[in-house]
């Protein structure tokens, strides 16, 4: 099964990197499998201070997850409510990672 790998940077709210490492030690098991029928393969989250770095493998590209997650009924409310609280939206820093580079070294 070929997949699509993309990038992926967020900026979080100031003091907020521990209470979101906090939430994300266990993601809802609706959430995961509502995902996962949209397209997910893995989703991989780095911090560094206030930025997010994501990795996001799906099906068929993160944007297609989604356009099919935004079709559903909301999955977890107290769940989105948390993940708002802790993203800083007005940074404008939200934003894809273009790829510089990709190999699999023997």
């Amino acid at each position: 099964m070929s997949t699509v790998v993309e990038g992926y940077r967020t900026r979080l709210r100031p003091g907020a990197a521990e209470a979101y490492a906090r939430t994300h030690s266990r993601i809802p098991e609706d959430l995961h499998a509502a995902l996962t029928r949209c397209g997910l393969v893995r989703w991989r989250i780095w911090v560094d201070g206030e930025t997010l770095f994501h990795v996001i493998e799906t099906r068929d590209g993160r944007e297609r997850m989604v356009e099919r997650m935004n079709t559903l009924p909301q999955v977890d409310a107290a769940w989105d409510a948390a993940i708002a609280g802790f993203v800083d939206d007005a940074s404008g820093s939200s934003a894809p990672l273009p790829l510089v580079w990709d190999s699999i070294l023997d």
